[in-house]
């Protein structure tokens, strides 16, 4: 059984996936383009969500199983993958308290205008921003998975207001009110803070989109810790631009490294991070033990964790 790893591994972390199945082969490549000469012979391939896997899936007959390393999944859903039985899996779960932390630093860090302080402090000026409370603010979380869940228990802390908006209506213990995606034009107005915590679809492509953010507060601010494709990038730069909302906090982008050029760079009411929510010491080991378990199950023939609906996307 060959098990290919589109992402470097430390021998150590090879050595631990053979030995889960003795008499396996494990084999780690930096890139899809260097895997490509290799998989002819695997029965299973873990990448990331956001890579390519079609051009390794028709270089790979024997594929029975691909793993997704993080919890999008919208590259891999491709001809070869739909009309093949090939089981997909992802990471949920592995990142959402990484990544429900960053998101309340960016919101945290917009609120206390740490940019603001920062700056001063790279000029050697004694400015005192005004930062404002989140107490009492209303958070509108759209796409109420495992991620959107923990935002929510956190902020919570904050006193806060929580909206969530997902495809079916269910009682959250840490939403004040539940609203389907049908909704989502009634209920923008009433939130300080929304935050886009949606799957990467083709129904979820460009869902924040000129009308959603007019329909926004002109005090609101958005925050994206979902995927670069939930928001129509060009749409809110205008919002940005014209004062439609007040400001915005991404870790994702449309195109990543941002370009030189990005009018992002230079806009006082954006705050980025380069797609680094979910990095932290420990993201690795979890990644890795839930590969290892899946792994262990797939050699089995056992009912892996995690097994997405290749059809819904999640």
């Amino acid at each position: 059984m060959k098990l290919v790893v589109i992402n470097k591994l430390s021998d150590e972390k090879i050595d631990a996936l053979k030995k889960a199945v003795p008499g396996s082969v494990v084999e780690a490549y930096k890139s899809p383009k260097e895997a490509l000469p290799h998989v002819a012979d695997a029965d299973a391939i873990a990448l990331w969500g956001f890579q390519d896997v079609e051009p390794l899936l028709q270089a790979a007959p024997h594929v029975r199983w691909v793993h997704s390393l993080s919890d999008g999944v919208e590259k891999l859903l491709t001809p070869s993958m739909m009309e093949r039985p090939i089981i997909l899996t992802n990471s949920h779960g592995v990142h959402d308290r990484a990544v429900s932390e960053h998101t309340m630093a960016l919101l945290l860090s917009w609120f206390r205008r740490i940019p603001d302080a920062v700056r001063s402090q790279s000029a050697h000026t004694w400015s005192r921003p005004h930062g404002e409370s989140l107490f009492g603010k209303t958070i509108l979380i759209v796409g109420f998975g495992s991620i959107g869940r923990a935002i929510a228990q956190r902020a919570k802390v904050f006193e806060t207001h929580i909206l969530a908006v997902k495809k079916h209506l269910s009682h959250e213990m840490f939403a004040d009110h539940v609203y389907t995606q049908e909704e989502i034009m009634d209920v923008l107005p009433k939130a300080d803070i929304i935050i886009a915590a949606l799957p990467a679809t083709p129904e979820t492509d460009k869902f924040f989109d000129e009308e959603k953010f007019k329909a926004m507060k002109k005090s609101a601010l958005f925050i994206n810790i979902a995927r670069a494709s939930v928001v129509d990038e060009p749409a809110l730069i205008k919002a940005l631009e014209e004062g439609d909302i007040a400001g915005a906090c991404m870790d994702v982008f449309s195109k990543e490294p941002l370009p030189e050029d990005h009018p992002f760079w230079d806009m006082k009411n954006v705050i980025m991070t380069p797609h680094i929510a979910s990095m932290v010491p420990d993201f690795w080991n979890k990644l890795t033990f839930l590969l290892e378990t899946n792994f262990i199950a797939f050699s089995r023939g056992e009912k892996l964790l995690n097994e997405v609906d290749k059809k819904k996307g999640y």
